[in-house]
């Protein structure tokens, strides 16, 4: 005799059905999210600091002492590179500390944390110990900062918007400072960058004309020739007169010539100025495939 099947109490039924749709209805689950790539820049030699061209190329660190302010002021740039910028301008001082910055954190991924105390960066910076340093550089970190940059390259319609610094932190009471960079300015250094000689930058001491041509010049390894009052706009100068700026140009030359960053120059009948410079062992491997 075959035995049936007793019904099954009703509330019971209703839980168990629930149950069983809601298990059919949910979505499957998801794999574990893949954790995004860690974003490092190339460790380039110590003795250098690896510097996108297109800061190099133009007037972002200029070589004006006045703190001029800017609202998205379009400044001078080679061609291919435009620049814009919203904020207190930078200058060489400035960039001598994002330099050693973006040296510092070359050794791990963009985004952690670079932990010094201001003595130890001012000592490694070449200057002096005392309160005024220790402001200039504070102000410097706000300066860096608070600057909205815009850099584009008109050739290939791409920009990078942003701060050169992600973010500040400082402990008042040990002068200790937590620097952030971030990731996105992977983007200035896709675009190519250069190796500027740190010992040769530091020997320039406070000759910004000549620290901004030194850069400029390194970012080339055959340098166009540019017309005086070119140069005066790509470097942001405020001196007036073309006949005072191209005295301070021929000094500043000089001085580039004293330090082994280039072997001579001359400015013609058209005043352009030519200049020879020591090409690093890439470029000179450059210029070999290019000839």
């Amino acid at each position: 005799m075959r035995a049936t099947k007793k019904p099954m109490h009703k509330p019971l039924q209703d839980a168990l059905d629930t149950l069983t749709s809601r298990r059919r209805a949910a979505p499957p689950k998801k794999e574990p999210a893949t954790p995004a790539p860690q974003m490092t820049l190339d460790l380039w030699p110590d003795a250098v600091r690896g510097v996108p061209n297109a800061v190099l190329r133009g007037a972002l660190f200029c070589v004006s002492q006045r703190r001029a302010w800017a609202d998205r002021e379009l400044l001078a740039a080679v061609d291919g590179i435009e620049i814009r910028f919203k904020g207190q301008r930078f200058n060489q001082t400035d960039l001598d500390l994002w330099e050693m910055l973006v040296h510092l954190a070359r050794t791990q991924p963009l985004g952690s944390r670079l932990d010094f105390t201001a003595h130890s960066m001012l000592q490694a910076l070449g200057r002096g110990t005392g309160k005024t340093q220790h402001e200039q550089l504070h102000a410097e970190l706000v300066r860096l900062k608070a600057g909205a940059v815009e850099i584009t390259w008109t050739g290939e319609k791409k920009s990078f918007v942003g701060g050169l610094i992600g973010n500040v932190y400082r402990d008042h009471e040990t002068n200790r400072y937590v620097v952030i960079l971030d990731q996105r300015m992977m983007t200035l250094y896709a675009d190519g960058y250069s190796y500027v000689d740190w010992g040769q930058r530091q020997a320039l001491g406070t000759n910004s004309l000549a620290k901004w041509l030194h850069g400029f010049y390194t970012s080339h390894a055959s340098p166009y020739p540019y017309k005086v009052d070119t140069i005066r706009s790509l470097c942001g100068s405020s001196t007036k007169a073309l006949w005072e700026f191209r005295r301070l140009l021929k000094n500043a030359l000089d001085e580039l010539v004293r330090i082994g960053a280039i072997r001579r120059w001359h400015i013609n009948d058209q005043d352009l100025v030519h200049v020879i410079r020591v090409p690093s062992v890439a470029q000179t491997r450059h210029l070999g495939k290019r000839s």
